[in-house]
């Protein structure tokens, strides 16, 4: 049920869990159906574990019912103290927690994978201290002869599947706030990308949560997440992944038992780059925004729209910035210090993003420029970070969200079209504004479409503020205290003290 992994790259040599991990203990698969595991950035297989069937998510489910009326009347404070034991937990084991990330992954290890750490922790802590503070209803004289009451309830038992492009993080960012609030849990990691959250299965356990509380069921979306998503028993389905997903996510819970849904889906994020704006500061942005995590990011500034008067000069430095800060380093190995850019996560999302860069050129004959070329006879899934410029707006590398380490940028002549071009997406993640002047960025944020708009800065969430989407970007809202109201039923008690 485990396998020794030694990651020589960081001197780590550590068990990894193979099991689904369902009351505490990691089991087979009823069928034992297997899923392997590739390093990204060298294409060899890692280890195979276990993939949950129907009846493995029937189990899991029934383990996270049995446990929830006894986790459910845990104090708020319980709560914490065991959230508070995890996040300790977590960051003495931090340094193998991200090198099993990059592993999997691919995400580059001392720029990328600890600092998702780093975020994980804290979010925990957060959380920890959140269990007492956000749980609270309000009391509410209505008059003299009457009050009522509210309280904020758990739902029950949650199911929740998570991406490949954060497999610990978007876990974290669900189950730590879920827990606060007093649900138990049925969590399906990506399929590609299990290995972290399953080796985590065993710090929950250490920090004291009780059997079923957490319960972990890697395997196939088509199975084991389209069930979690229809199950009779489970109340509420979270999910973070592509737009299409997320309504097939959506359809099924609707049609089950009409369970709650919140949904983080795609983006295609415009970063809009006025005349007055620091150009300095918005091409480290900007680019961070596109090329960290090699473009993996729902929020990833995937459009860029320049003003005009400025364009020639921020797209020459733009390219300069890239060529000296993005790079896979000169082994293109996320484990060395220099790699800034990792591959990108399978063979599948690479032709997919080579079928844009390709349209690109010969489709729309647009200019393009890639930056760095992986070492020769380098096996892994690595794209050159690439820039193309002066794309119109009905091209489709404007209009679909392409999740890898392409920048498209566009020229504008003033606001009036900019918010415009910036508005005219389905999605509506996440959008950035850059410029000295005050008053347009608060013009620009309040005419946006987007539930996250950054001024002068790109993709630095905030753990206590929330974060969501507009459009076909999502439903509810994750991180701050949304993310455990986002997990609680709000009752209404109304008190008479009056006689007829």
């Amino acid at each position: 049920m485990f396998k020794n992994i030694v990651i020589a790259k960081v001197d780590k040599s550590y068990e990894q869990p193979l099991g689904l991990f369902i009351d505490n203990e990691f089991i087979k698969s009823r069928d034992e159906a297997t899923i392997e595991s590739l390093n990204p950035s060298t294409g060899e297989k890692i280890a195979s574990f276990y993939a949950a069937s129907e009846a493995d998510v029937d189990a899991a489910v029934a383990a996270a019912r049995r446990a929830f009326p006894s986790w459910s009347h845990t104090s708020p404070e319980e709560r914490g103290i065991l959230l508070r034991k995890l996040g300790d937990l977590i960051e003495q084991e931090k340094e193998l927690l991200a090198a099993i990330e990059t592993l999997d992954s691919g995400k580059p290890y001392k720029s990328n994978a600890l600092g998702d750490l780093d975020q994980i922790i804290s979010l925990t802590r957060y959380f920890a201290g959140a269990a007492d503070k956000f749980s609270k209803g309000e009391y509410i004289p209505v008059n003299k002869d009457k009050y009522a009451l509210t309280l904020k309830e758990p739902y029950g038992v949650v199911g929740q599947v998570v991406p490949w492009n954060y497999p610990l993080a978007m876990a974290s960012w669900k189950i730590q706030g879920c827990l606060a609030a007093g649900n138990t849990i049925v969590i399906k990691p990506a399929e590609n990308t299990s290995l972290s959250l399953l080796y985590a299965a065993q710090l929950f356990k250490k920090a004291g949560f009780p059997p079923g509380v957490v319960n972990i069921i890697p395997g196939h979306g088509g199975i084991a997440g389209s069930r979690l998503a229809s199950h009779p028993d489970v109340d509420k389905i979270a999910f973070t992944g592509s737009t299409a997903v997320g309504q097939k996510i959506m359809s099924l819970a609707a049609l089950s038992n009409l369970k709650a849904v919140t949904l983080e889906c795609g983006g295609k994020s415009p970063a809009v780059i006025f005349d007055d704006a620091s150009i300095e500061e918005a091409v480290k942005w900007t680019s961070m925004g596109i090329f960290y995590n090699s473009g993996q990011n729902c929020t990833a500034n995937s459009r860029i729209y320049v003003q005009e008067s400025i364009y020639e000069e921020f797209l020459s430095r733009f390219i300069k910035h890239v060529t000296t800060n993005w790079t896979f380093g000169e082994a293109a190995d996320p484990f060395d210090n220099e790699c800034t850019v990792g591959p990108v996560i399978s063979k599948t999302q690479y032709d997919r993003i080579q079928s844009y860069i390709e349209h690109a050129q010969k489709n729309e004959n647009l200019k393009t420029t890639q930056i760095g070329a992986a070492a020769p006879g380098c096996n892994g899934f690595f794209i050159p970070p690439t820039i193309v410029t002066d794309v119109p707006q009905d091209s489709k590398l404007m209009k679909e969200e392409i999740f890898g380490p392409v920048a498209v940028i566009s020229r504008f002549r003033d606001y009036g079209e900019v918010i415009k071009l910036a508005n005219d997406t389905n999605y509506g993640l996440a959008a950035a504004v850059f410029t000295e002047s005050i008053r347009q960025a608060n013009r620009f944020a309040h005419d946006i479409k987007a539930g996250t708009v950054w001024v002068n800065s790109s993709n630095d969430e905030e753990i206590s503020v929330p974060f969501g989407g507009y459009k076909m970007s999502g439903i509810g809202r994750e991180l701050g205290q949304s993310g455990m109201d986002a997990y609680t039923q709000t009752k209404g008690i109304h008190v008479n003290m009056a006689k007829l």
